[in-house]
């Protein structure tokens, strides 16, 4: 329902006011101003509702969900940017609504702006958002209006607390999904997302790949139960501020999700061959945010030069060495020069990254990356180093930036 402001209050006050004197006097004077500012009133009341007609009609929705298959209770981000033709003198503002088995809320964003939140679907079954809350706002007048039409896309919500009892493995056409391909004992599948380019192919559930016609990988759940660690991987130079400050957001809101839905986090800032920040094993989300607060492309004051790592030498050391000839006496001789080195080598980053992951104590690592071109080498030795422990590796990174050896799963920021 259209609502007056200040301004349109005072005029309708004052054409009363007009009234009430005109009356009595008959005061003809009076009674034309008092009816002069209700006729404009109604102008204006009426040319805000077309604007806002207006505005609805242009409304377009990006909405992007990391992942539209999941299980009950697991949370998804939510991007969203709204698009509208604004009309001169108003003001609007936009709200997503999420589905109505949600818990969470969206920001307000201007148009044009994106915004990022985290929702739980608390339960099963097919839903779709609910629209988007536009609030409109001129000199005279404000509404809220809703539209309902801006759903996509559709979630499927999968139940919670489905074990292995034999459905849903693949034998059957249902569409029961449990704890199969698991990488970890006591991993289940908490959601399904498209296959992106340099995820584990191991990871592709064939059987919702079939019944969507594209392919579609495991997100596992199992690693959830315990504090995850984000790594922010800095970087060097400055570049797109808006693209900056995105992945600021992005990160800073998966440390707010972790946060609260776990019993906390812990935080690794890096920078080249160097760790700038790390918190362990942290529920205190103003310190985690606090040390997020400030951080910008840092240029990293050592370089790697493409060094692969102790871990990575230790692997090329113990890949198997067959055959006769000149080539197996040098593949021998290399492994046996890789093996010194991976042994002997001091390697401080390595090292520095070994401890960090000792006291963290977390089974999955989330690495945040723009991934601009140049040395990788410290992501590298990262991943590795947590590959040797056992860890998930999921590597957050805009799209079209690559990946980077031996992470489990991509996703795209």
């Amino acid at each position: 329902m259209i609502r007056p402001t200040r301004t349109a209050s005072g005029i309708a006050a004052l054409a009363l006011a007009l009234t009430v004197v005109a009356l009595p006097i008959a005061n003809p004077a009076a009674a034309l101003a008092a009816g002069s500012l209700a006729v404009f009133l109604l102008w204006r009341g009426w040319r805000f509702e077309r604007d806002l007609s207006a505005v609805a009609a242009s409304l377009a929705v990006d909405r992007d969900v990391d992942r539209t298959i999941l299980r009950q209770g697991t949370a998804a981000t939510v991007r969203v940017r709204v698009d509208c033709t604004v009309p001169p003198g108003m003001e609007i503002r936009a709200r997503d609504l999420p589905p109505a088995v949600a818990v969470g809320d969206a920001p307000l964003s201007l148009p044009g702006e994106t915004a990022t939140y985290i929702v739980r679907l608390m339960a099963p079954g097919e839903t779709a958002f609910a629209g988007v809350a536009l609030e409109a706002k001129d000199v005279f007048f404000s509404r809220n209006l809703v539209c309902r039409r801006l759903n996509a896309p559709h979630l499927r919500v999968l139940p919670a607390g489905i074990n292995g009892n034999g459905r849903g493995t693949g034998t059957t056409g249902g569409d029961t999904e449990v704890n199969r391909g698991a990488a970890l004992p006591g991993q289940s599948v908490r959601g399904f997302r498209p296959y992106l380019t340099g995820d584990n192919p191991r990871q592709v559930d064939w059987k919702v790949t079939a019944r969507r016609g594209a392919l579609y990988v495991r997100q596992l759940a199992g690693l959830e139960g315990g504090a995850p660690l984000i790594a922010v991987d800095l970087p060097a130079r400055a570049g797109d501020p808006e693209t900056f400050a995105r992945f600021s957001m992005a990160v800073s809101g998966a440390v707010e999700g972790a946060i609260a839905s776990r019993d906390g986090c812990s935080l690794l800032v890096v920078a080249g061959g160097e760790i700038v920040r790390f918190l362990p094993r942290t529920q205190d989300i103003r310190e985690v945010l606090s040390a997020l607060g400030g951080l910008a492309p840092l240029e990293p004051r050592a370089s790697l030069y493409r060094a692969p790592g102790p871990a990575v030498l230790a692997v090329r050391a113990r890949m198997p060495r067959h055959g006769t000839g000149p080539e197996a006496v040098y593949r021998e001789r290399l492994g046996g020069i890789l093996a010194a080195f991976a042994k002997e080598s001091p390697a401080p980053f390595a090292a520095a990254v070994r401890t960090a992951l000792g006291r963290a104590g977390a089974r999955e690592i989330r690495v945040y990356s723009l991934l601009p071109a140049g040395d990788t080498s410290h992501l590298i030795q990262l991943v590795h180093e947590a590959k040797v422990r056992g860890m998930q590796v999921v590597l957050k990174a805009p799209a079209g930036a690559g990946a980077i050896p031996g992470v489990d799963a991509v996703e795209v920021l």
